[in-house]
């Protein structure tokens, strides 16, 4: 009976386990200056994560594996990451943050650079070349601004009213970039270097579209999965307003 009374409690109070940190502000889910202010904030101070709501680390964002799968193009490859990571996140600007109020957040950031490093193995072609190989791998991305488009959902749970993302949509823009992959050796890391911006631009990008929005995806339902909407942003809620002037009439 004991143990069925702790679920019970838990189970009410669940959601109140979880909060953002007080220092975060809160911002009404149509200003869009008070969300990019609020944001450039927390990318600055919580890039480690938040441990109030079991968030993982912005920086570096780490993911455990990676498939890799691309077929068209000057390079061919199959294979998979792993042990990857991305630096750089918390030098990340947001300069658009829109959309909420319809149920879709349109999020624009740029950032100086973006390290990837972490391991590979695969197997595939480059200008006909064939190759093949496990290692290490760095990736730097210069000047890359990456556009979200992420479809939301609300659903109720334990009287409360939650953000789900379902659907997300990516696009990116880099100016240059660098890689190293010492396994393949000198010659092939020269050309991939030399011709980046024909090599690995529509490749990375690709890349990019294919996997990374998926990430970003769920990131964002980390969130949203434990912090009802009413404790993200600042909403007024008719019930709400209810029980303050019934408060108001038993108090007079």
């Amino acid at each position: 009976m004991i143990k069925l009374l702790q679920v019970a409690i838990l189970v009410l109070f669940w959601d109140e386990l979880y909060g953002l940190p007080n220092d975060i502000e809160k911002c009404r889910i149509n200003d869009e200056q008070c969300l990019i202010r609020s944001s450039n904030k927390v990318l600055r101070k919580y890039y480690g994560g938040i441990t109030e709501i079991d968030l993982p680390s912005l920086d570096p964002f780490i993911v455990d594996k990676v498939d890799l799968t691309h077929d068209y193009g000057v390079i061919k490859a199959r294979g998979y990451m792993y042990n990857v990571k991305a630096h750089g996140y918390s030098a990340a600007t947001i300069i658009k943050f829109s959309g909420i109020d319809k149920n879709l957040i349109e999020l624009h950031f740029k950032v100086p650079v973006i390290k990837f490093t972490g391991f590979y193995k695969g197997r595939g072609e480059l200008l006909s070349i064939p190759l093949q190989g496990t290692g290490p791998f760095t990736v730097n991305f210069y000047d890359f601004l990456i556009r979200l488009k992420i479809k939301l959902e609300r659903y109720t749970r334990n009287g409360k009213e939650y953000f789900r993302a379902v659907d997300t949509d990516i696009s990116s823009t880099v100016r240059t970039g660098d890689l190293d992959l010492p396994e393949v050796g000198r010659a092939v890391n020269w050309i991939l270097n030399t011709s980046f911006d024909v090599v690995l631009k529509s490749s990375m990008k690709s890349y990019i579209g294919d996997v990374w929005s998926k990430l970003y995806e769920k990131r964002f339902n980390d969130v949203f999965n434990k912090v009802p909407i009413q404790d993200l942003f600042l909403v007024r809620y008719k019930n709400y307003t209810i029980l303050s002037t019934l408060t108001s009439d038993r108090k007079s």
